[in-house]
């Protein structure tokens, strides 16, 4: 039996800027510290944040900390789930925020309909606006139940695949051994599309809980090609869920895009890093390696890039980078 009614997971690696906002917005809930935990996961972090927020690990006793060796954010994240025993888990980035007396509504729909997903929304805000304390557009609470192949084909973005924006109830995560590959970039992806593919009762709301924040600096300059050749396992497995699952054609249809969305922004990342490019024939050979009969068959543009890669992968990404 579960002891809390919720577990909040947040890795902790460099970011001592951000962590003590972060940690603060959990305890702006309302929310009694009996009815909740909050596992912080060290993940080898070699600057103060821990300093940073020792006050208030002092004063709370449902805040728990997890050491383990630098491992990145999908480890940092297992991590944190095997040690939860909240019955619903929310993954909350140490660098962003929570909006004060949000969670609320979110628990209580998820007891109330014992859904394995509440699936909500967020906002985007850099660090001015999160200092300056900019306000948080309010609207009517306003929810409805789906079943997880209906939040697949009609809700699913590929390109906001981001699992901070869910309540997981945590024996459907454990039933279905759902869990993040380690080590790779762009894990939301393949972890979200499993666990609506395999959810049965959700939540859907336009509710507003969660502030994502837009540091500073260039993504694509940050990314190398171990990270790039990390889309591959989790394109790998969003391909075996194809093959593994009896999908309808519908179904079938929006993976495939999920797919192609996913392929088409590690082309961008490629296309706009000179150095990627550089590498681009042993980044395509270790994509034909986890996926060697990679093709993509909705509509003519599909169809056009998937026999260009295919005939003349090099060649495509050059022309692309123009």
């Amino acid at each position: 039996m579960s002891n809390y009614k919720l577990t909040i997971i947040v890795p902790v690696y460099q970011v001592e800027n951000y962590i003590r906002a972060c940690v603060e917005s959990i305890f702006m809930q309302g929310l009694n510290d009996d009815d909740f935990e909050v596992i912080l996961v060290n993940d080898g972090t070699r600057d103060d944040s821990f300093g940073r927020i020792a006050d208030i690990i002092t004063k709370h006793q449902n805040v728990f900390i997890v050491e383990q060796e630098n491992q990145g954010l999908s480890a940092a994240r297992n991590t944190g789930l095997d040690k939860a025993t909240g019955e619903y888990v929310l993954f909350l980035d140490s660098d962003d925020l929570l909006v004060a007396n949000s969670l609320e509504p979110l628990l209580q729909d998820a007891f109330q309909h014992h859904s394995d997903l509440v699936v909500a929304n967020f906002i985007k805000q850099d660090d001015q606006s999160i200092s300056n304390g900019e306000k948080i557009p309010t609207a009517l609470y306003r929810s409805s139940t789906v079943a997880g192949i209906d939040l697949f084909v009609n809700h699913l973005n590929p390109r906001e695949c981001y699992v901070w924006r869910t309540l997981y109830r945590k024996s459907f995560l454990d039933e279905h051994n759902l869990r993040f590959i380690p080590g790779i970039y762009f894990e939301d992806v393949p972890f979200t599309t499993e666990c609506y593919l395999k959810a049965s009762c959700c939540v859907k709301t336009s509710h507003l809980f969660y502030i994502y924040r837009q540091r500073p600096g260039s993504i694509c300059s940050a990314i190398s090609k171990e990270k790039v050749m990390g889309f591959h396992q989790g394109m790998a497995r969003l391909w075996e869920l194809k093959d593994r699952m009896s999908l309808t054609e519908e179904q079938n249809h929006k993976l495939m895009e999920i797919l192609f969305a996913t392929f088409s922004i590690e082309v961008w990342y490629i296309t706009h890093n000179p150095e990627l490019m550089a590498e681009r024939k042993s980044i395509i050979n270790d994509l034909k390696q986890h996926i060697p009969h990679l093709r993509f068959t909705n509509g003519i543009k599909q169809r056009l890039v998937s026999l260009m890669f295919r005939l003349m992968p090099s060649a495509y990404l050059k022309i692309r980078s123009l």
